[in-house]
């Protein structure tokens, strides 16, 4: 039987470079170059304000010279009436900003934001990746493959193929995901979400085998990598190796105190041995990192207490 536990995948996020950063005014790039180091700080709201100071400031160059054959060249919109902006960098500005929305879960400002970036810049990649993670955010998984797939037919980066990969598993269209997948990798072999991401496909494959190399990989890839020791104790708990499989929870844990998955599902595997009273300061310690957990941990919770009845 297979253990089930709560299983999420992760986005492999990119932050845009303007493509011509070096022409847009000084005060723009500043504005620029500071949200995207708010960004990485995990500032978004910071971010959003440089990024929105960035657009505010290169949008005001409507006769700038050279903005007509830039146009030209790039095949920038020339009837999107809110967006006056002919430098290059406020298509990225807007990308970016469409990202730091998402990171704040507001799905609809980011997607505004990529529409504006690509009627500025419709050869944008990041621009339609972006918008491909909020529509899948949103559920619109259908749209956000669209969406991917015109990011990859510009550039094909290992995001790109990752964040497909992951609206497939959505659709449970598993062989599609890893393959996108396997591209990721093959593009960039050192992605850790990606085999995090193709660890969990492989798993919803049966093949638990595989799904243990790639979380392996992960943990050799960077031996503090919380996600890396909590992904192998979910597999392990397949196995119903479950000494192991608390082990690497309890690893998880101390490197990311934080990870409500971590907690949830060495709850489940504490259930399952039958320490209950364990197991319920899990349940708890989860529910206060992640609310939202609360009804998908009680399922859980129910099944493996009915396992337990018909297995002692």
């Amino acid at each position: 039987m297979k253990f089930h536990l709560i299983a999420k995948t992760t986005l492999a996020l990119s932050l845009l470079a303007s493509p011509c950063l070096a022409q847009a005014p000084l005060a723009a790039r500043d504005h620029f170059n500071r949200g995207d180091s708010l960004y990485q700080k995990g500032d978004f709201e910071g971010a959003i304000a440089d990024f929105t100071k960035a657009i505010e400031v290169s949008s005001r160059l409507d006769n700038r010279s050279g903005a007509d054959d830039w146009r030209r060249k790039t095949g920038a919109a020339s009837n999107f009436d809110k967006v006056r902006a002919l430098d290059p960098l406020t298509a990225a500005a807007y990308a970016n900003r469409g990202l730091a929305r998402y990171r704040l879960r507001d799905y609809e400002g980011a997607i505004a934001d990529c529409d504006r970036a690509i009627a500025i810049y419709p050869r944008l990649p990041d621009a339609y990746n972006n918008r491909g993670m909020a529509r899948r955010a949103m559920g619109d998984f259908d749209r956000a493959i669209a969406d991917f797939d015109r990011a990859i037919s510009i550039y094909p980066s290992a995001a790109a193929y990752n964040n497909r990969g992951n609206a497939y598993v959505d659709k449970k269209e598993l062989d599609r995901a890893l393959a996108d997948f396997d591209r990721a990798l093959a593009l960039d072999p050192r992605l850790a979400s990606v085999y995090f991401n193709r660890g969990f496909a492989r798993r919803d494959k049966g093949d638990n085998d595989g799904a243990m190399k790639d979380f392996d990989k992960i943990i050799a890839l960077d031996p503090r990598s919380a996600s890396g020791y909590y992904g192998r104790a979910v597999a392990l708990c397949d196995k119903n190796e479950l000494d192991r499989a608390v082990n690497d929870f309890n690893r998880a844990i101390e490197l990311d105190p934080r990870y409500a998955l971590a907690y949830g599902n060495r709850g489940l595997a504490l259930l399952r041995q039958g320490k209950g009273a364990d197991a319920e300061k899990d349940f708890e310690r989860a529910v206060a990192l992640r609310p939202g957990l609360k009804t998908e941990l009680e399922s859980d919770i129910e099944q493996t207490k009915k396992w337990r009845r018909t297995n002692r």
